[in-house]
């Protein structure tokens, strides 16, 4: 007898320079178990770490989130600085 497992799958942009020195990153999962919190922190942990990497500090300009509902994914989108 088989089992059928039912798997999420995360989706990231990376991050993606949109004009002189900002960035966005966006992502997005559609996993039973998705969480909109977790989703947003990943996204503020790769922000962080691509700043460190040039040894600066990660600047939110702007955020949107759309939380899970009937038929919606929960999705985050940052866009930020290095500073």
């Amino acid at each position: 007898m088989a089992a059928l497992a039912v798997v999420g799958c995360a989706s990231t942009t990376g991050v993606i320079p949109i004009g002189q020195n900002t960035y966005m990153i966006a992502r997005e999962d559609n996993g039973p178990a998705a969480s909109l919190g977790a989703l947003k922190a990943a996204a503020f942990k790769e922000a962080g770490a691509f700043c460190a990497g040039q040894a600066k500090t990660m600047q939110v300009t702007k955020e949107s989130d759309t939380p899970r509902s009937l038929g919606q994914f929960p999705q985050t989108t940052l866009q930020f600085q290095c500073i």
